[in-house]
């Protein structure tokens, strides 16, 4: 197979369907952990470490036709915002309403956020004007978790 500078890949078999590109030496794989160490080589670097984690969570986005109501999975949480898979595509910059509840606790937090980026139905979520008592309750339950990697 041949990468895209016309030279012979040895990683690949010949009756594959997919295309090694070069950049800078070395090839590029699609794998999101693999993005994600090459965002940090980079020097890209969260402002808040973030905890792997998974309940579920809702939203409301105000859209053309109306209010729609979104149903998701949170991935992950950290002290300014959480990675939630949702059931519809938000826009980047779309101003949600988020309703979630802490693992075990059973009180429903309400917070606004925005869409920071989206791939798919994944969303990267930042918390917009938290109480104190939302904050404290989101790094209380972020202590008893693991930082993702």
């Amino acid at each position: 197979m041949l990468d895209i500078r016309g030279v012979e890949s040895p990683k690949a078999a010949p009756s594959a369907k997919f295309f090694h590109i070069q950049k800078s030496g070395s090839f590029m794989s699609t794998s999101s952990l693999e993005k994600a160490l090459q965002a940090k080589q980079r020097g890209w670097k969260r402002r808040h470490e973030r905890y792997r984690t998974d309940f579920p969570a809702k939203a409301t986005v105000l859209r053309d036709s109306g209010y729609e109501g979104l149903a998701g999975r949170c991935g992950d949480i950290g002290h300014g915002g959480m990675g939630v898979v949702f059931n519809a595509e938000c826009v980047k910059g779309e101003v949600l309403s988020l309703e979630f509840s802490l693992p075990p606790a059973a009180e429903i937090l309400s917070v606004r956020s925005i869409v920071r980026y989206h791939r798919g139905f994944l969303h990267g979520l930042e918390f917009l004007g938290l109480t104190d008592e939302q904050q404290e309750a989101i790094d209380a339950f972020c202590n008893q978790l693991t930082p993702s990697a």
